[in-house]
Order: C-alpha cells, then structure tokens, then sequence
C-alpha cells in the first residue's frame, strides 16, 4: 500500500518547509541518467549529466530494464550543534512503485507492483539510484509471441515509478509519479556488420549471425546488452 500522510503530518511540514506528496519541491526524480561509455559505465552523478527520455528493450537478448534515476532531497538542513539539535531530513528511500501503461494497440502483459530496496540521501543533496524499471521475473513475460499482435511486432509502454521513503524523523514521502515509455521490441538491437553473411535488414539477425566470423572488430559489450544500445550480434545468443 501507497504511503500517505495524515492532514495534521502535512500541515507540519508545510510549515518548516520540507516537502509532501502535495509538495514535490522537496523530494522528486529529475531523469533518467544514461551511464558512462564501456567497458567503464560509469554511473553519473552530476545533475547535468545527460538524461534519456525514453528507452528500448530487445526481448530477443534481455529480459530486464534498468534505469539510473537522479534523485533529489531539497529538504532544508536541521542540524544544529549549538542547540544541540540532530539531523531530521535526511531521507531512507525505501523502494519504489511501478505500474505500467499498456499499448493501447496490443495490450501489455505487465502488472504493478513495488520492489524494495535501502538508499539514503541527506538533505539539500542528491543520489543516482539504480533501479530495474522492467525486472526480469515480469519480463519473461515480454517474448516474440506477446509481440506478434502488436503493430510492426513492437510494443510501447509507459513505466510510472515513484520512489517512496521515511525521513529521519519518521515522516513518511514520495517522490512525483515519473513516467518513462519503453519499446519493446524482438531483434531490434542486434546488428550485423558489413560483409557477414547476416545482412542488415534481417528482422531478428541474432538467429542468423555468422558466429565464426572474426575478421571485423565486434567493439565493446554495451553496458547492458539488449537495453538502448546496438550491440554486434556475435556478442549475444546463439553466438555466446
């Protein structure tokens, strides 16, 4: 069940400022971050960093989608040693709810649910939380039969993710519902280079790929192979 607050929990930290579910000033997602280059894949950590507005998910490599969510606690600082007064605002980020908006052409075989996990961000900073946006025990249900009613075999879908947390002094918070739409596609992403015997415009060209082949350089394993990023087709099933 969501977190809320009580009128009278609200009414208080309105009044020193801090934020609520009505006040998303306080405690919000900002993007999606895409991570570093490979093989490094740096997770980002500046706010202006670059963020993605959307995604991809090859079903026919991966099953899972992860997002690095930059996540604020604008909450003011409380701490004060000449009272003596501890610190109240930092945040425990707890978990996180998804649901997920179908394709209203195909349907979406995806339900809601809530997934925990422990961060802490102290107030007036940030943190960049990894978080399976699409897990893999619900994107097993995501394969090539979900997506043969479905326009050009592809399905699009929207994520809602709220993350959900308690501060230091025991008030419950979430963040704003933050949306990201993903396509979901079979064989999208894996490509064949030139001069293989697997030409470009096979539909899914990681069940033809010349897996002996190695005469052209295969590059760097994308940092997570079938999400966003083209990767070589030797470098995924049936190949590896």
């Amino acid at each position: 069940m969501k977190a809320r607050l009580s009128l009278p929990l609200a009414a208080a930290l309105l009044a020193f400022g801090a934020g609520c579910i009505d006040n998303w000033q306080s405690f919000y997602v900002r993007d999606n971050k895409r991570l570093g280059e490979p093989p490094g894949c740096e997770i980002p950590t500046d706010p202006n960093a670059t963020g993605l507005l959307g995604g991809v998910l090859d079903v026919s490599i991966a099953h899972s989608y992860a997002a690095y969510l930059f996540t604020e606690n604008r909450l003011i600082i409380r701490e004060d040693e000449g009272l003596p007064r501890a610190e109240s605002n930092g945040i425990f980020v707890q978990g996180a709810y998804l649901d997920y908006e179908p394709d209203p052409t195909c349907g979406a075989p995806l339900g809601a649910t809530e997934v925990r996990f422990s961060n802490f961000i102290d107030p007036q900073a940030s943190a960049t939380i990894g978080i399976w946006l699409i897990p893999e025990a619900m994107g097993l249900n995501l394969t090539a039969a979900a997506l043969a009613g479905c326009p050009l075999q592809e399905m699009n879908i929207v994520v809602t993710v709220q993350l959900f947390g308690v501060t230091q002094a025991g008030i419950e918070l979430e963040t704003q519902p933050f949306d990201y739409p993903i396509t979901i596609c079979n064989g999208c992403l894996a490509y064949c280079p030139i001069g293989m015997t697997c030409p470009p415009a096979t539909p899914h060209p990681g069940t033809n790929c010349d897996c002996d082949n190695t005469d052209v350089d295969t590059g760097e394993m994308p940092c997570h192979p079938g999400q966003d990023d083209l990767v070589d087709c030797r470098l995924v099933p049936p190949c590896i």
